[in-house]
């Protein structure tokens, strides 16, 4: 086939999409693809390609790199699109935290669930959507692979409302297989995981190392630590045994995914604040989310100055495969009609999960091939979790209606539906007082 082109929209991405050109000059593949940065911001964009471009000129491959703030430029032709995109940028995530704070909701994240998450779509589906009727004028058999939270939400409405092929990605799983592997000792890649949920709460349904079913060794070590608590050992939101996970472990019978941080915010019950911290471990997960926020400014000059060239490129965008979502095997694996499994996809589910609405965004493990990207089918989960997820599902499809419609009706009932929102009149409020802050960014309830 022709080189392969891909359009990476949310190019300003001061992760990802380092990761994602690193990774492009590493498979054999993809080196000499065409690849287009699009972003907003003309600075990234500019700062983005020169980035890349040097990445591949230390690598000595053929990337060819352009950069554009105008997307329908960029998408005629294109094989892949992946959407990284941030509408608002930090500011904006700050009120999602800060607004519901004011009315004593606190969020680890607010970027999946919670008043964050329905802000965060409110904002988020309507663009996501754009892009993906721009493909289906532009480039009908491409394939989105999405990044942008709410992940669920935002491939919902994509499948909803438009034909374009699309998956969800997510590296939540892979960090968990991660953890779960450091806490029993074995090499992370020699531990077999099934997981299935929906993006950030997925359920290890399975592990195995060399064959041996493990499940019974972690149960053990998760009930030692929960006996004594003063031995939790890792502060890292990432890292080791948490006590949320580990408490629901307890309660409902298999350990979620990816960790507390994200975990936490489905369940009203752990995020209180005692003694000026939040409860169960919880703070550190805040504390990053803070850093990351007030983080911005530093990380862009470092890149900047990788990108002109008065600093070196960080070793490891050279020497190692950064990329955890996964995005350049599973484009390998597409135009080469490679078979391979992935740990995690979030495609509609249609059966996979029986007891699940099959209209939900399920993330369960996947196959790719050139056929694409296919979901496995787990079989039914255990009927407490699967309330709790289904609850999820149609609270989620009301925010995708709201975000769709600028029905402000709609988007208070997706507010109710979440169990962190406990009052009505408080609701409402909280609802007008995030609309009329991130009005910039929401024409759609403009009437």
């Amino acid at each position: 086939m022709a080189k392969p082109k891909i359009v990476i929209i949310g190019a300003g991405s001061t992760v990802f999409t380092p990761g994602l050109i690193a990774d492009l000059t590493r498979s054999e593949s993809l080196r000499d693809a065409e690849v287009v940065l699009v972003d907003i911001d003309p600075r990234a964009v500019e700062v983005m390609v020169k980035l890349a471009r040097r990445l591949a000129d230390q690598k000595g491959v053929a990337l060819r790199v352009e950069g554009t703030t105008d997307r329908r430029q960029a998408l005629p032709g294109a094989d892949f699109v992946t959407t990284t995109i941030a509408v608002g940028g930090a500011r904006a995530w700050e009120r999602d935290l800060r607004i519901p704070e004011r009315y004593g909701i606190y969020q680890t994240v607010g970027d999946s669930v919670g008043p964050g998450g329905v802000s965060r779509a409110l904002r988020h589906v309507p663009e996501l959507v754009a892009i993906a009727r721009d493909m289906e004028e532009l480039c009908p058999q491409a394939w989105l692979l999405n990044y942008t939270n709410p992940l669920s939400v935002n491939v919902r409405a994509v499948r909803k409302a438009t034909p374009i092929r699309c998956v969800g990605l997510c590296h939540g799983v892979l960090h968990t297989r991660r953890a779960i592997a450091q806490d029993l000792g074995v090499p992370p890649d020699e531990l077999h995981l099934v997981a299935a949920g929906v993006n950030h709460l997925s359920w290890v349904l399975d592990m195995r190392y060399r064959g041996e079913d493990v499940y019974p060794r972690f149960r053990h070590l998760v009930t030692q630590r929960l006996r004594e608590p003063e031995r939790w050992a890792s502060r890292d939101p990432y890292g080791g045994l948490q006590r949320v996970s580990a408490t629901l472990m307890e309660v409902y019978g298999l350990y979620p995914s990816p960790g507390d941080r994200h975990v936490a915010e489905f369940f009203p019950y752990f995020l209180r604040v005692e003694g000026g911290q939040l409860a169960y471990g919880l703070q550190p997960g805040l504390d990053l989310t803070n850093d990351i926020l007030a983080g911005k400014g530093s990380l862009w000059d470092h890149l900047r100055a990788e990108a002109e060239g008065t600093a070196p490129i960080d070793p490891s965008l050279l020497d190692e495969a950064r990329e955890g979502e996964r995005a350049v095997s599973i484009m390998e694996a597409i135009l080469r009609d490679r078979p391979q499994h992935e740990l995690a996809v979030n495609v509609p589910n249609e059966g996979l999960i029986p007891n699940l609405p099959p209209e939900g965004i399920v993330e369960v493990p996947g196959v790719v091939s050139g056929y694409g990207v296919r979901g496995v089918a787990v079989g039914e989960l255990p009927e407490g979790i699967a309330a709790v997820l289904s609850a999820r599902i149609h609270q989620q499809e009301l925010t995708v209606d709201a975000a769709l419609t600028g029905d402000r009706e709609l988007a208070l009932q997706a507010m109710l539906a979440d169990p962190l929102v406990r009052d009505v009149e408080a609701a409402r409020a909280m609802l007008d007082e995030l609309l009329e802050a991130q009005a910039d960014y929401l024409p759609q309830f403009a009437a």
